[in-house]
């Protein structure tokens, strides 16, 4: 997975607001992702390559969920949810039963026969 520097902005965003909150310093929290401050350091500030491991354990520490504040996630996660499709049919007669097998939707209806025109007439010998 490649993160952009818009997902660098809201990973260190997301750091700063919660460094405040805990009352965190870079270095703590390099000790706990186990990684020197340098990396850690570099990593926030767009020295250094993101890569899953960390940007994962990051947000773990942080105890937020990456696919909600990394805007390449998010779009990622939206490709890949399901739509609601409705399709509407229209039959030429009175619909007798539906039901489904599968992925097809099954339609019986009744169709009133019309005569040939040649049936119409009588025939005249």
């Amino acid at each position: 997975m490649t993160f952009n520097q818009e997902d660098r902005q809201a990973l260190y965003d997301t750091w700063m607001s919660y460094k405040a909150k805990a009352r965190i310093t870079q270095i703590e929290m390099a000790k706990r992702l186990e990684v020197s401050h340098l990396t850690f350091s570099r990593c926030i500030h767009g020295d250094a390559t993101l890569d899953s491991r960390f940007v994962f354990a990051f947000c773990q520490a942080m105890g937020v969920e990456p696919n909600k504040i990394l805007p390449s996630l998010r779009e990622r996660e939206q490709a890949y949810q399901d739509v609601l499709v409705t399709s509407k049919v229209i039959v030429d007669g009175d619909i007798e039963a539906v039901y489904y097998e599968g992925n097809q939707v099954i339609i019986e209806y009744r169709k009133p026969l019309v005569a040939s025109a040649e049936s119409s007439f009588e025939r005249v010998s």
